[in-house]
């Protein structure tokens, strides 16, 4: 703790600390954590470790008046605080492949920033957050992410136990391919022995899974292209087609700047409604999309759709109607 407090004190160019301020820095941080305060000495042999062992180079012309100064030559520098085993390292290392995904998206650039601060050991137990994303950190079967990922990208079979909604747990073979976050959950996309087609397997539906010592076989799915024209994580084996739909102004300035989809084209814009279209193939997030956007939102074309939908509508209306009989 006392060389995590030393290391930030050094790496702040925006302060000068002279041997007693390190002191009652690194106090400062043990009375936070309920531990005894330590000498001037204690520190001072600190730092001569940190010389020694661990090569940091500080700069020995900062003087204020006849008090040294101390603060590192390279302020961007920072020691190796952390010393983590085989474990703790494959976590890491998953993390970095995923926000590797966000590179030149905001995000990224945050999470790099991140975790160089936390290797550089610049926060302490007080720092509070000041981003927060979309998270259920209660949803159930989340804890096993990290162990889907390591089967993904060292190749293992999986047996998969797994409930379906609605229907009896299951055991299934699979070779695991990609992880996927949709609207608030994950979702592993993956093949099952003797199947062709790929099925996805919502995480917090996950009972539990093994390895098991069959050969794997690759996908010859590129995932990065996968879900474009689909809306969502089912990708159902039919085309993608031009869904057409009406949409009121007050609801199209909202959908013009958040498009349903990357494929949005604007039809038609008049005051009062706009027409847009966006090419997809149909599935039921599709659906539930449409249908989220209640009486600001009409489905023009196709006509199959259409009246999937208005099927939708008519028995959701009955339901409503019957409670009112009641």
């Amino acid at each position: 703790m006392r060389y995590q407090v030393l290391n930030k004190c050094f790496r702040n160019k925006y302060r000068e600390y002279t041997i007693d301020d390190l002191v009652d820095e690194c106090n400062e941080a043990l009375r936070r954590a309920d531990k005894p305060d330590v000498s001037k000495r204690t520190v001072q042999n600190d730092i001569n470790i940190l010389e020694a062992d661990y090569g940091i180079i500080l700069n020995e012309k900062l003087r204020l008046g006849k008090k040294r100064l101390y603060r590192y030559v390279d302020t961007n520098y920072s020691i190796p605080l952390f010393r983590i085993n085989d474990e703790e390292r494959h976590k890491l290392q998953d993390a970095i492949r995923v926000l590797d995904h966000f590179e030149g998206e905001p995000t990224y650039d945050w999470a790099r920033t991140l975790l160089m601060q936390i290797e550089g050991g610049l926060f302490d137990e007080d720092t509070s957050p000041v981003v927060t994303f979309q998270s259920n950190p209660d949803l159930k079967g989340i804890s096993y992410f990290s162990d889907l990922l390591q089967a993904i990208l060292t190749k293992r079979v999986l047996k998969l136990k797994y409930t379906p909604y609605g229907k009896e747990t299951q055991i299934v073979n699979i070779y695991p391919y990609h992880l996927k976050q949709f609207n608030d959950r994950w979702y592993l996309i993956a093949q099952a022995i003797g199947y062709q087609s790929y099925a996805h397997y919502a995480l917090d539906r996950v009972e539990g899974f093994e390895e098991i010592a069959l050969p794997y076989k690759e996908s010859n799915v590129d995932f990065s292209e996968y879900f474009d024209d689909v809306i969502g994580v089912t990708v159902p084996d039919v085309d993608a087609e031009d869904i057409v739909i009406k949409v009121t102004g007050k609801r199209f300035n909202y959908i013009r700047t958040k498009p349903l989809h990357l494929s949005q084209r604007i039809i038609e814009e008049a005051e009062g409604y706009a027409i847009i279209s966006i090419n997809v193939r149909v599935n039921k997030e599709l659906e539930s999309l449409i249908l989220s956007f209640g009486d600001d939102m009409k489905v023009i074309a196709p006509a199959s759709f259409r009246d999937r939908i208005a099927e939708k509508i008519k028995v959701m209306n009955q339901l409503y109607s019957k409670d009112k009989d009641e």
